[in-house]
């Protein structure tokens, strides 16, 4: 896979040969007491998605996940490791996202997901990431505990230093009719650090010339179909937030960057440093 080149770090922390090795010998392999996993990992979840819904016989499975790789060489491969229902391990390839950090890191991303009328889950709870490159294979797996999440959990922030991030796939601009307006829409998930707080969204429809406010809402359940919903915060201490805004029909790309304001302090995700961008009629 086409990737940037920079020489960053050369640090061996512990290598694995082969998936069957790891399936077995993963918790006497890699130990929550080794320092050198707990602190300089090239490999790092950062968060993690899953949902189910069910509506007329008709169910779906979604699992998403965020990585985060010290970026060691050109060629190199990012996986999930899923423990399946029937006990055996399977592999989800994450993609290539985003190079941030000046190039020394890169964002791995992807998404499971299965729907149907006959389908049956496939993934239990447990999973880990692996992280090939220069022929060494390298493993999170949550400071030997491994990776856990049910299929109806919704968003875990596995990186301590992460307390706010947009969820891309619910970001939408796109033009409404009733409202003769183009309408502006977005959900952010906050890790909840007090009772009292703000989060919202700054915006620039003109290159940050000017800049407007859109303070979000705090929604106290997810709805993932009719019967099937996510309590915020849910299990992780994760709170869903939402908002939308209508705007002129002539303002058909915006950049944007999401403010979460608690305990006197300002937590921010503006891409890395770049703000999000979004054009009428699509998504991030």
């Amino acid at each position: 896979m086409k990737k940037y080149f920079y020489l960053f770090i050369s640090l061996v922390v512990l290598s694995c040969n082969t998936e069957d090795d790891f399936i077995e010998n993963q918790k006497d392999t890699i130990t929550k007491n080794d320092p050198l996993l707990k602190n300089l990992s090239p490999v790092k979840l950062t968060k993690a998605w899953t949902s189910y819904s069910f509506y007329r016989g008709y169910q779906s499975y979604t699992r998403k996940f965020t990585v985060k790789v010290a970026n060691l060489a050109y060629d190199k491969n990012v996986n999930v490791y899923h423990q399946k229902l029937d006990g055996s391990w399977d592999e989800i390839p994450l993609a290539y996202d985003r190079s941030i950090d000046n190039g020394q890191n890169e964002i791995w991303s992807g998404t499971y997901s299965l729907g149907g009328y006959s389908v049956d889950q496939v993934y239990d709870k447990e999973f880990v990431i692996r992280y090939d490159v220069n022929g060494v294979t390298y493993w999170d797996n949550n400071n030997g505990s491994n990776y856990s999440m049910s299929r109806t959990e919704g968003a875990f922030f596995a990186d301590a230093s992460l307390n706010v991030s947009v969820d891309t796939d619910f970001a939408s601009f796109s033009y409404s009719p009733y409202e003769d307006k183009n309408r502006f829409s977005i959900t952010v998930d906050v890790r909840n650090l007090a009772p009292n707080k703000e989060v919202g969204v700054v915006y620039s429809s003109d290159g940050w010339e000017t800049q407007k406010y859109l303070p979000l809402i705090y929604r106290q359940f997810w709805s993932n179909g009719p019967f099937y919903t996510i309590r915020s915060p849910n299990n992780f201490g994760i709170e869903r937030w939402q908002g939308y805004v209508g705007l002129n029909a002539s303002q058909n790309q915006l950049e944007y960057a999401v403010v979460y304001r608690v305990n006197g302090k300002e937590y921010w995700d503006n891409n890395y440093g770049k703000n999000y961008t979004i054009t009428i009629n699509s998504s991030n």
